[in-house]
């Protein structure tokens, strides 16, 4: 990444929550990064089918398939809100089981999902069963016990579920109006699994993660930090501090 990404991707982030337009431009950006990442392992997704898992607003889907040029499935548990645009077919559907035939896509994009799912090896199962042989899969979360890996509930999560909860309820946490409107999260839930309708946030590890990826039969191409120049998801244990954000690019086997 050149410094002016850096201060691109700073300002954006930055700036995510004011706005759904925000957020979608710093998902857009992030996106742009992701297909260059990608290009370093020989993978390029013109042409192809694209399934973007956990698509929430959208703007992921937008650049994989206005920069990507790829024929986006984007997938979500919640209604969207935004329009569909060329190239992108939208479906509402559950991640644990997906809509769609075996062995259907090229490349599978999941980004800040995984760790929100009851059960992660499903997950991973169903995108094994719908791409196709020798394709692969992009998949990113913050490892639960990173800084920002607690969410809504960070740094408290380090104090353990309860305490955690407690100090989200006395400090009055809430999320921004549009996040309220779209997501209906819980201002008083009563654990991390329930902080939203149908899906919460679950302790998920790189450890766990590298392990249930081989469990289900899928390659392991890369595991690295997304952005930072140097890999802290291969150290035992430290990683999973520093990591704020872990990337995976595997691989489903000829």
């Amino acid at each position: 990444m050149k410094v002016s990404d850096y201060i691109t991707l700073y300002r954006l982030a930055k700036n995510r929550l004011r706005s759904e337009e925000d957020y979608k431009r710093f998902q857009r950006f992030q996106a742009s990064l992701l297909l260059e990442y990608m290009q370093q392992f020989g993978i390029d997704v013109r042409g192809k089918v694209v399934l973007d898992l956990g698509s929430g607003l959208g703007g992921y889907s937008q650049e994989i398939a206005r920069k990507g040029g790829a024929a986006v499935i984007s997938l979500d548990l919640i209604e969207p809100i935004w329009s569909p645009e060329q190239g992108i077919c939208m479906l509402v559907g559950n991640a644990l089981s997906i809509p769609l035939r075996d062995e259907s896509v090229d490349f599978v994009f999941c980004a800040s999902l995984i760790e929100h799912v009851s059960n992660p090896s499903l997950l991973l199962t169903e995108i094994k069963r719908v791409l196709r042989s020798g394709q692969y899969c992009y998949l990113s979360f913050p490892p639960f016990y990173s800084l920002r890996g607690g969410h809504e509930f960070s740094p408290f999560h380090y104090l353990g579920e309860q305490c955690a909860l407690r100090l989200f309820r006395l400090l009055k946490r809430r999320p921004p109006n549009w996040v309220m409107k779209i997501y209906k999260p819980s201002l008083s839930p009563i654990s991390f699994a329930s902080t939203y309708q149908g899906w919460g946030l679950f302790k998920l590890t790189i450890r766990k993660t590298i392990r249930m990826i081989r469990q289900v039969g899928l390659e392991i191409i890369d595991v690295s930090p997304r952005y930072l120049p140097i890999n802290t998801a291969r150290w035992p244990i430290l990683g999973e501090l520093l990591t704020w954000h872990v990337q995976f690019l595997v691989r489903k086997r000829d």
